[in-house]
């Protein structure tokens, strides 16, 4: 699949082209369902100043890039259930001091 992107724009799957300041770029990017890895190779050809090609390989884990982005971290099944029971002794703990019963 060929795509014509914005410079500064998402990538799509495939074959990305489009104009960067002083040239343009090629970029074919792909997904590996296998390893939930994202694969960007990236050639750029500079026609300004010194001209210059440039090529890039970008790997990244999928899943890995969305938890960063949203400030989340994997906690595993014996630390949540910590943190169920120290959270569940606090409310008993809490309930039995309260001056308001629910």
């Amino acid at each position: 699949m060929i795509n014509l992107t914005k410079d500064g724009g998402g990538l799509k799957l495939g074959l990305n082209l489009y104009r960067a300041p002083g040239g343009f770029v090629v970029a074919w990017a792909w997904y590996d369902l296998t390893e939930h890895e994202a694969t960007i190779y990236r050639f750029r050809l500079r026609l300004h100043i010194k001209p210059r090609i440039l090529w890039e390989t970008k790997r990244f884990s999928v899943i890995d890039h969305y938890l960063h982005l949203h400030d989340l971290i994997i906690v595993g099944r014996e630390e949540l259930a910590d943190l169920y029971r120290a959270e569940a002794q606090e409310i008993e703990r809490m309930d039995a001091i309260a001056h308001i019963k629910p």
